[in-house]
């Protein structure tokens, strides 16, 4: 045998090795994340479920290896994607929340991983829990999170954006990307509340629109993979699909998710596709943790991970080995920070879940998946061991606001000091399961909240706050609720209960930035602003942008609303910030300009209309003598938002300066019974004395007075 002929024998074998599924390395494939949030695993028909049709989702399983029983580690979207990003459960990387909680720099990530061997790391996500603030885009060079608020005060489980516009944002990135493997992370929130999904999937699913929520998600994942097919990208790289977590859906009386640990919040899909579709129609039946992720793909990709995760990797699994078995365990402090009932913690192993509470649980998920009969009355072998197993583990109660050292630190610098009750045990609180049924009063004052019947939710509110003391959720919806009711100390004082409940809260602490500016105590406001930026809150440089707006220092408001714009480009609050600056200085054309601009974004993305842009859109028409336009664009403001007090107002004062005084007092008139707030009132009667009435503006005072029970005179004390 010549030399030549020995060379291309081992380049031959070589090159069979390289192909062999066993043992595979897929070195410098693409690597994408797929992830959709809410979305439980018993609810689509690769699981057996006949209620929805996910034709897209179906490929891209048959392509895959399925793992049966995948579980989340936290059924909150912010401590999942958390411990799926560090493969390290949430004692060990900080995050136990959605809010007040963010990752610390010194965790590494699959992103940052990734990226320090080379790859493009890019994400896009649909959520602002998933926001910059909170640590999960460390380690991609491209991370969109341009979703934003429509209007103020709005919840922050609602503030999202279509999946298909976040998709259209990783395409883009994808598309700038040629020679380097991808790192990518497409975020969906479709499944998530409120249940809307798109037609024709409303009309299709109009009595189960969860379902409709992931037949919309089917849709948007399936134009991604076909953009990824023609690019050649779906063959050669791995994809995996998965959930953060599931949906209560009411089975054990949680509509949605974050207070239990049952399986229908923690299973969820988990499907790895590898290049050239390698062990497709495999499906592994043992259960594996979202930690697991982390160092099978690190593995998979001839990478070495950190050391000390807690997850394990699967990819000797996933080429047909033996799952090793080990317990997954799951956690919620959600009950403890947000309604002061007790956290709960949990262990699957094999074929029995463990929850840890009060009163313990235990389950046998093969034969009773739907979690059932509880068998830990009868203290079964089962029950023991999992319930010493876990009281093994080292589970530090921690503290909210004190995720990020560094953000702690920032906080104490600005003076911010609150009570921190971490020495309750779980034994010392109350049993989620006892008090789930006082949700539905929280559910309730809600909605009359929503409706503007601010008098009905308050008598909920004040009554749910006495029976509940430590439920930070009510008292902040009931802060809200006073605030719109004119009650303005007792609002302060409870959004400052609020705080106390939960300390570090940076959306809580914006909202009572947000409050305090509309109330007119702007550097109360500015204060808290700056402690909501302290504690990683979005979107703060465009509130801080409105209060120097509101004390007139419009080169410092230009300045933040210009931060707020280059954290995130196109987004529109900041454009309308700018326009009333415009305004404000005299420069119509230029407001104009920028008003212009939200409606070319709101178009062409498709994206729900922005409170108050159509308002200032008639301002300044009114103010250029564009009678017609303004008056078309007040009424376009009131159409959609008919609780804002300056559309109503504005187009008041329009007829007015027309000499039709009738119609401005019958516009003042129906505002006031359309919306019967304090804000309504507080405005018609100011606008009644700018049209020289003050009769009229006496009479409504002393209406008002007598509608809620005090002079709408009443302002926050000082903190």
């Amino acid at each position: 045998m010549t030399r030549l002929t020995r060379i291309f024998i081992v380049i031959f074998l070589a090159t069979l090795s390289g192909c062999s599924r066993t043992g595979a390395s897929y070195k410098a494939a693409s690597v994408i994340l797929i992830s959709i949030d809410t979305l439980r695993s018993d609810h689509l028909p690769v699981y057996g479920y006949g209620g929805v049709a996910t034709p897209n989702l179906d490929l891209l399983a048959a392509d895959s290896v399925v793992f049966n029983r995948a579980y989340s580690h936290v059924p909150l979207t912010l401590p999942s994607h958390a411990t799926l990003f560090t493969g390290l459960l949430p004692a060990q990387n900080g995050v136990h929340d959605n809010v007040a909680f963010s990752l610390a720099p010194s965790h590494e990530t699959m992103a940052s991983l990734f990226a320090s061997h080379g790859y493009a790391t890019g994400g896009a996500v649909s959520a602002i829990v998933l926001s910059h603030e909170s640590g999960i885009s460390r380690g991609f060079e491209f991370y969109d999170d341009a979703v934003e608020p429509t209007r103020v005060r709005e919840s922050l489980g609602r503030v999202q954006r279509s999946g298909a516009e976040t998709e259209n944002k990783l395409i883009e990135w994808i598309d700038g990307e040629k020679r380097r493997p991808l790192f990518a992370f497409l975020h969906l929130y479709e499944p998530h509340s409120p249940y809307e999904p798109p037609e024709p999937f409303a009309s299709k699913y109009r009595e189960h629109p969860y379902d409709g929520e992931i037949a919309a998600a089917d849709a948007i994942v399936g134009t991604f993979l076909k953009d990824l097919k023609s690019r050649g990208l779906y063959d050669s790289s791995i994809v995996v699909l998965l959930s953060d977590h599931g949906e209560g859906l009411g089975e054990h009386g949680e509509a949605e998710h974050g207070i239990f640990l049952y399986r229908d919040v923690l299973q969820v899909p988990v499907w790895v596709k590898l290049p050239g579709s390698a062990h497709r129609g495999v499906r592994i039946d043992g259960p594996v943790g979202l930690d697991d992720l982390f160092p099978t793909l690190a593995e998979l990709s001839g990478l070495a991970p950190p050391t000390k995760l807690s997850g394990t990797s699967l990819k000797g699994v996933l080429e047909g080995k033996a799952l090793p078995e080990r317990p997954i365990f799951a956690e919620s402090f959600y009950a403890r920070f947000h309604l002061g009932w007790s956290d709960l913690a949990s262990l699957v192993s094999g074929r029995y879940q463990y929850i840890h509470s009060p009163r313990p649980e235990l389950y046998d998920v093969v034969v009773d998946p739907a979690e059932k009969k509880d068998l830990a009355p009868d203290k079964p072998p089962a029950f023991r061991e999992l319930r010493a197993s876990l009281l093994r583990q080292e589970r530090p109660i921690p503290s909210p606001g004190e995720g990020d050292p560094e953000r702690a630190r920032q906080l104490a610098a600005l003076g911010y000091l609150t009570a921190k009750n971490t020495s309750a045990t779980p034994g010392d609180l109350p049993d989620p399961k006892d008090k789930i049924g006082d949700l539905e009063p929280l559910k309730e004052a809600f909605g009359f909240y929503s409706k503007g019947e601010f008098g009905k939710a308050a008598s909920i509110l004040s009554a749910l706050v006495r029976r509940q003391p430590s439920m930070s959720e009510a008292w902040q919806l009931y802060a809200q609720t006073l605030h719109r009711l004119g009650r303005e100390n007792e609002a302060f004082d409870a959004y400052r209960t609020a705080d106390r409940q939960t300390p570090g809260n940076g959306p809580l602490l914006l909202d009572t930035a947000t409050f305090l500016l509309e109330a007119g105590r702007l550097e109360d406001a500015k204060r808290y602003a700056l402690l909501a930026q302290a504690a990683g809150a979005p979107h703060v440089h465009q509130t801080l942008a409105q209060i120097a707006v509101a004390q007139h220092d419009l080169q410092v408001a230009e300045s933040e609303a210009r931060l707020a714009l280059g954290e995130r480009p196109g987004r529109r609050v900041p454009l309308l910030i700018l326009a009333r600056i415009a305004r404000e200085r005299g420069d119509l054309p230029s407001a104009l300009r920028y008003l212009d601009e939200i409606e070319r974004l709101t178009r062409e993305k498709n994206l729900p209309p922005l409170s108050l842009a159509n308002g200032l859109r008639g301002d300044v028409l009114a103010r250029l003598g564009r009678g017609a336009e303004a008056e078309e664009a007040f009424r376009r403001e009131i159409a959609l938002f008919p609780e804002n007090p300056q559309a109503w107002c504005n187009l008041a004062l329009l007829y007015a300066s027309q000499g039709r005084e009738p119609l401005a007092r019958a516009t003042l008139s129906k505002f006031i019974e359309s919306v019967p707030s304090a804000d309504a009132f507080r405005a018609v009667m100011e606008t009644a004395r700018i049209l020289g009435d003050p009769q009229w503006a006496g009479r409504l005072a002393q209406e008002a007075h007598q509608k809620f029970g005090r002079p709408l005179t009443d302002k926050p004390a000082m903190p």
